[in-house]
Parts: C-alpha cells; sequence; structure tokens
C-alpha cells in the first residue's frame, strides 16, 4: 500500500492531523516511492510558484544598446567568444519579450539559453551569507566540507520548514544537497549554514563515518548529534545510516 495523492498534497502543506501526520511519516521511512513521490509533488509546486510569480511580476526593463554594448566590450579580450557575448545579449532580449513563457517547466526557450551559457564557459555562482570555504556538491545545489574535529550544521528555515534524510557515509566530507534555488549554502570555520527558503524542500546530508562530532540543528535547536560512533536524534531511522528527520519553520 502506498500513499495517496491526497495524502501526499495534505502532508505537503501541513493539513494532517496529528495522528494522520505520524502515520504518513512512518510509512515514509520504510517507503522509498512514496518518499520520492513527495520530492517531486514539492518540485512541481515550487515550479508552478515560480511561474505565478513571474506572471505577477512587472517584466522588468532593459536596454538592448546597454546589453550589446556589453558584449561588445567583453569580447575585446577573447575575440572567440564574441559571437557567444552577443547571442547572450539577444538571449536576454528575447527573454524580456517572451515574458514567462522562459519560467514554464520544460520550454525549449529556458533549454536553449542553458545550453548557450554552457558552451560559453559561464558557470553559475552561488552566494550565502557570509565567505564559504567549502565546494560545490554535485549534482544540484548544495555544499561540501571537510567535517574537521568539529561541525554544526544550521538549518535556518523559512516558513515553509522541510525535511533531512541524514546518512552516514564512507566518503571523507560532509555532504548537504537540496533542490536548485530552495536554499542559499555558506560554510566557516566548523560551521555550515543552509538558509531555507519558504517553499518547503527535502534535503540529504552526508555524513562520514569517520567525522569525530557533526551536529544538526534547526533554528537554533539540536535534532541530531553524531559524537564518534553514537547517533542521538528524534527522528526516525529509515535504515542502516539512516534518519528522517523534520525541519519544522520557526
Amino acid at each position: 500500500m502506498h500513499l495517496s495523492e491526497d495524502q501526499i498534497q495534505r502532508l505537503l502543506h501541513g493539513e494532517l492531523s496529528p495522528r494522520e501526520e505520524e502515520s504518513v511519516r512512518g510509512h515514509m521511512t520504510v517507503c522509498v516511492q512514496c518518499r520520492v513521490r513527495l520530492a517531486e509533488a514539492d518540485r512541481e509546486e515550487r515550479e508552478i510558484n515560480t511561474l505565478l510569480r513571474a506572471v505577477d511580476s512587472p517584466t522588468p526593463r532593459m536596454d538592448a544598446r546597454t546589453l550589446i554594448a556589453r558584449a561588445e566590450a567583453s569580447s575585446r579580450a577573447a575575440v572567440v567568444r564574441s559571437a557567444w557575448l552577443r547571442r547572450a545579449a539577444s538571449v536576454l532580449i528575447a527573454i524580456t519579450i517572451a515574458g514567462a513563457a522562459y519560467a514554464l517547466p520544460g520550454s525549449p526557450l529556458r533549454r536553449w539559453v542553458e545550453a548557450v551559457v554552457e558552451r560559453m564557459g559561464v558557470a553559475p555562482q552561488r552566494h550565502g551569507p557570509e565567505a564559504g570555504s567549502g565546494r560545490p556538491s554535485a549534482p544540484g545545489a548544495g555544499l561540501s566540507v571537510l567535517p574537521g574535529q568539529k561541525l554544526v550544521i544550521l538549518f535556518q528555515t523559512g516558513r515553509g520548514g522541510g525535511q533531512a534524510l541524514v546518512s552516514l557515509r564512507d566518503d571523507p566530507e560532509v555532504e548537504i544537497q537540496g533542490p536548485p534555488g530552495a536554499a542559499s549554502y555558506a560554510s566557516g570555520a566548523g560551521r555550515i549554514v543552509v538558509d531555507v527558503r519558504d517553499t518547503p524542500a527535502p534535503f540529504e546530508v552526508h555524513i562520514p563515518r569517520s567525522a569525530p562530532h557533526v551536529e544538526i540543528l534547526v533554528n537554533g535547536e539540536r535534532i541530531f548529534t553524531k559524537d564518534s560512533d553514537r547517533v542521538t536524534t528524534g527522528g526516525p531511522a529509515t535504515g542502516a545510516g539512516e534518519y528522517l528527520l523534520r525541519l519544522p519553520p520557526p
């Protein structure tokens, strides 16, 4: 037996009673298929919200002459890339005309723009609340760092909250992954900060078995601790070395 679509949607929007939510989450701890369906439903809702925001927001004004001038200025330093820079300027003008069409899931315009950017060799920049010393994880959005003697992972959740699947692995680095655009990431001395947006989102946290001490906090409240080989958590274990944690809103 699997969860119905109604149960998935009500769980996503926090509409279940405490007893129903306990039963549904208990099922998800042992059912990978339902966890995947929940993540897919969350992704679809975020795409719809993005489209609605694009439709509601006024189309930004762009000066075509300024865009082309910038492209031509950059081409002086790299003649080979000048044609791609001009094409990028044309893409931005086309996006202005197309409006919300670019935001549609599966839009051919979106795929064409991404292909142009990739061939130009321009890598996207990830910004966080502070200068990070970790490296981006792959694939998707996230961060990877060496844990050191003690590492604190701080989730700062928005109104939607979320959940995190924590797994112990033999890899040397702590790795955090989430849906693109769901959060910003930053790392400092002994700390990782994950600033979650207002939309509910699922995250994956991979912790090395060899890490001496790792803590996970949500808005300052500790929900997971790995101290040497001992693990303390309020979330259920979904398998050997896996724990499903709820990331409640503030």
